[in-house]
């Protein structure tokens, strides 16, 4: 049996967004002043980065004491989308409340959402590898706020036998503590497990220094191509080519 560990955007999902766009702060700073949270575009977008900061901060200092481990770095940490957005209410006298959250997350992707689709045949492969008496998994480095609902709505939620996201673990891809805490939590084995990603440092480095095997596929989203790839890794054209490769 093989764990087939599956990176979700770029990899299954095509996807573009923008949160930079002048539109998405203007847009927001009006949902936020409705609900009786005042604030204009610019100041809205200042404060989110500042507290978006200090959750860094705060999670940085409790992960190292969770893992016993000082070598974790900004960037292995994940935060919560939802505690910058419930800070951004509360600062303005706001209560504020998971579905309040949700919803506020769910807008504030679309809003930011410029397309989002799966890659030709990713229905089909995922059935085909449970077909085959194999196991689906999902790591991603993403928000389960939103990214959750994306699943469903794209219909490929129900297909993965474990997810695991990185805001809920709070570290993300590719810190090994990750990957580790995927496999503590289903039970998987290293030498039945192989990770599918397009990201070179995520998905391939990240697996390589765990001790697991790696498939990578080039797309849009994966930056510059890497010119070698590690020995235990295999490069695919296509998503559909998984199985074949294994």
């Amino acid at each position: 049996m093989t764990n087939y560990i599956f990176d979700l955007y770029g990899t299954l999902v095509d996807i573009h967004t923008n949160e930079s766009k002048a539109s998405l702060w203007k847009n927001m700073a009006q949902i936020f002043s409705m609900m009786g949270a005042t604030y204009t575009a610019p100041e809205l977008k200042k404060r989110y980065k500042e507290l978006a900061e200090r959750e860094l901060h705060k999670k940085l200092l409790s992960l190292r004491e969770e893992f016993h481990d000082n070598s974790i770095v900004e960037a292995d940490i994940e935060i919560q989308l939802e505690n910058v957005l419930g800070s951004l209410l509360a600062e303005k006298g706001l209560a504020v409340d998971e579905r309040m959250m949700a919803q506020m997350g769910i807008t504030f992707r679309s809003l930011s959402l410029s397309y989002i689709r799966l890659y030709e045949g990713v229905p089909e492969l995922l059935h085909k590898i449970h077909e085959s008496g194999n196991r689906v998994y999902l790591l991603s480095n993403a928000q389960r706020l939103f990214t959750e609902p994306e699943m469903r709505m794209l219909g490929i939620y129900d297909s993965f036998d474990g997810i695991l996201y990185s805001s809920d673990a709070g570290v993300k891809k590719p810190s090994v503590h990750f990957y580790d805490l995927l496999f503590q939590k289903y039970g998987l084995k290293k030498e039945e497990s192989v990770m599918i990603g397009n990201e070179h440092r995520a998905d391939i480095l990240g697996a390589e220094e765990y001790g697991i095997r790696s498939m990578y596929i080039f797309t849009a989203q994966s930056g510059r191509k890497p010119t070698k790839l590690p020995e235990n890794c295999r490069e695919i054209n296509k998503i559909t080519e998984v199985l074949q490769c294994d």
